[in-house]
């Protein structure tokens, strides 16, 4: 069934949808972990390890996420996604056992990267060709939305107590619920037999790997930049807060900044530069000193959370059917997933040793210049130009 739906409605159900996913579903347990520590509800191997089933959950949804889009229809799945994001949060009020609240996390994880997957690709197929760059990158305001909530409100609610903070939560979360919660379109039809295809399998698989590399270089800043601002570079606790202020003011403005270069550049060059400039970004406080170059950092990072997977998922778009796109993109995110879950595991006892923790930082930002070189040469693996290539 078709349903029509305008691209500025289309692309404010897709900002929902990464709200939920992402900005809420990921970001904000990460902001509430001191807290929960603190008052006893988990101890920190604990946490850690609830922490561990969302990325597994990530992973696990990733993967099912195109099957479950074609055997449940996409406005199933993102519904009834987006509702169980809320109740994740609703059900985990209860200090229940650890399993409990790995449970809702697992739960957290699946919706998150079903939302990630089905919408984002679904929207971009909808939309006019005049408007998919722009859209394609709006689409996920709602990741910076959700760092903001999480770096200002979760803090707040902290300070009534974790019931509070949870019921809170779930009470955000229910607002994209309501957005998302009217028809959708459906998936895009195959073509018909004969249509002429590039032949794109070394460029998409060089795609995955700078996504994956992506990945690793994702960590750093994510995981650990707050806590080693305060222990390693010496800032005070509300100095350190400010620097996550920055990392959300630049999740919400970096897709605004990729929509706007991609409708210039194309996404092959967006993609280049956006990995590079993340790589310079993670590398630099760690050879210049300084407050200022650790603000650049901090919003340019920040801007290029949500960036990255607006730009990525657009190079695809460029490289793929739209009826596959869900299909690539969703292998995408699952490399994604295992790239972040990996390096999380493997830089934790790195930065555990004082004298080698900044180079965590030396290993992410080398993974993404590494990256950029990657998608730089991806050219000279075509043998013809994709059709519908912007380079």
């Amino acid at each position: 069934m078709t349903t029509s739906v305008s691209p500025t409605r289309l692309i404010l159900m897709g900002a929902a949808t990464t709200l939920a996913g992402i900005g809420l579903g990921r970001f904000a347990y990460a902001a509430q972990l001191p807290g929960l520590i603190e008052a006893g509800w988990l101890s920190a191997r604990d946490a850690g390890f609830v922490g561990a089933t969302n990325l597994l959950g990530y992973l696990v949804g990733a993967v099912l996420a195109s099957r479950l889009a074609r055997r449940l229809g996409p406005g199933a799945v993102i519904k009834l996604s987006t509702l169980l994001i809320a109740v994740s949060f609703l059900a985990s009020m209860w200090q229940g056992p650890v399993w409990w609240f790995s449970l809702w996390r697992f739960v957290a994880g699946v919706t998150g990267a079903l939302l990630m997957v089905v919408a984002p690709s679904l929207i971009a197929s909808q939309l006019p060709e005049s408007k998919r760059k722009r859209g394609t990158a709006w689409i996920f305001t709602g990741v910076g939305t959700g760092v903001l909530i999480s770096a200002t409100l979760v803090p707040l609610l902290m300070q009534q107590g974790p019931e509070l903070t949870w019921l809170g939560l779930g009470l955000i979360a229910l607002l994209p619920v309501a957005l998302v919660w009217r028809p959708w379109p459906g998936l895009p039809q195959a073509p018909q037999q004969g249509q002429q295809q590039a032949r794109v399998g070394l460029v998409l698989a060089a795609i995955y790997l700078a996504y994956l590399l992506d990945a690793v270089g994702f960590v750093p800043h994510t995981v650990f930049w707050v806590d080693y601002l305060e222990r390693q570079r010496g800032f005070s606790t509300w100095a350190a807060a400010i620097q996550w202020g920055l990392v959300a003011l630049g999740a919400i403005s970096g897709p605004f900044l990729v929509g706007a270069i991609a409708r210039h550049a194309g996404w092959h060059r967006t993609l280049f530069t956006a990995l590079a400039l993340k790589g310079t970004a993670v590398l630099l406080p760690m050879l210049i000193p300084g407050t200022l170059v650790v603000s650049l950092s901090s919003f340019t990072v920040g801007a290029l959370i949500p960036g990255m997977v607006a730009t990525t998922m657009g190079r695809i778009g460029e490289l793929v059917p739209a009826h596959v796109h869900a299909t690539a993109w969703g292998r995408a995110t699952a490399l994604f997933a295992v790239g972040q879950a990996a390096a999380a595991y493997l830089m934790a006892p790195i930065y555990a040793s004082a004298e080698h923790s900044s180079l965590i930082f030396i290993i992410g930002g080398t993974a993404l210049l590494c990256a950029a070189t990657l998608t730089l040469a991806t050219p000279l693996f075509a043998k013809h130009k994709p059709l519908t290539e912007a380079s």
